[in-house]
């Protein structure tokens, strides 16, 4: 199996966010990074597709992590929370830029 960049930032979201939800405290922005991430990995291994007509869900997903994530990022005090946080808003940022065609 050959994973791409976009495949192993996936994964590490998923992974960052998970961890956030585990962290406790304050779960709802973590859970909503952990279902953005969760989706976007089954729609990145072709395990589930979705598709709407208004809005663009690679988008959509993308500024839902970005934005959960920065705010859990704001509200972490431990490193481990901090750096999931960091990690996954970071990816998501940079989805959303490719996802706006900014980003290459």
């Amino acid at each position: 199996m050959h994973l791409s960049f976009a495949h192993t930032s996936i994964i590490a979201a998923l992974v960052a966010s998970v961890v956030l939800v585990l962290q406790g405290g304050d779960r709802l922005f973590p859970l909503i990074a952990a279902v953005a991430s969760g989706i976007e990995a089954l729609m990145a291994f072709g395990l589930m597709n979705i598709s709407t007509a208004k809005v663009g869900i690679h988008l959509v997903l993308p500024a839902l992590l970005a934005g959960a994530a920065a705010v859990c990022w704001a509200r972490s005090s431990t490193k481990t929370a901090i750096t999931a946080a960091a990690v996954a808003a970071l990816i998501g940022v940079m989805q959303l830029l490719e996802a706006l065609a900014i980003l290459h």
